[in-house]
């Protein structure tokens, strides 16, 4: 996209597009869908919107939101970025964001006893994404909930 509202958005641009999105745990797979990423008007936000599941095992029933959408967006002054997340179950989350040399990052907003983190890398050819979500009860010792792993979709 071209004239953006604020050229610091430019490098989201590589996530522009659909995506097939696998999640796995321990190399079984979990659930695939759709995610496409998208400029908001003049380029000021990119939003994404994942569709529901085209595969979900059953015990990923209820736990796996059936669509998600974010809305992400850059703060002038300290240049961080922040995602706003909503999905079917009524879930509301805020993300600290890092998008820096391939490398994706997502940090959730600490709870009493539930934090969240996103580490990726992105293909140098923009082709994929490899990334896994990490939980932690206390925000120190973290294991990882699932892999996930974006591939482009043809346009």
């Amino acid at each position: 996209m071209e004239n953006f509202v604020n050229p610091r958005l430019a490098r989201l641009d590589v996530l522009v597009g659909a995506w097939e999105v696998t999640s796995a745990i321990e190399g079984r797979v979990m659930s695939r869908a759709r995610s496409t990423f998208r400029w908001l008007d003049a380029g000021g936000f990119l939003a994404q919107r994942t569709d529901p599941q085209t595969y979900l095992v059953p015990e990923w029933q209820g736990a796996a939101p059936e669509w998600t959408e974010t809305v992400i967006g850059l703060d002038d002054y300290s240049g961080a970025f922040t995602m706003l997340l909503a999905d079917a179950r009524g879930v509301c989350r805020t993300y600290g964001m890092g998008f820096e040399d391939g490398r994706w990052t997502l940090t959730s907003r600490p709870g009493e006893d539930f934090h969240q983190r996103f580490e990726g890398t992105v293909a140098a050819d923009g082709t994929t994404i490899d990334g896994r979500w990490e939980a932690s009860p206390d925000g120190r010792t973290w294991s990882t909930d699932f892999t996930v792993g974006y591939r482009r979709l043809a346009d």
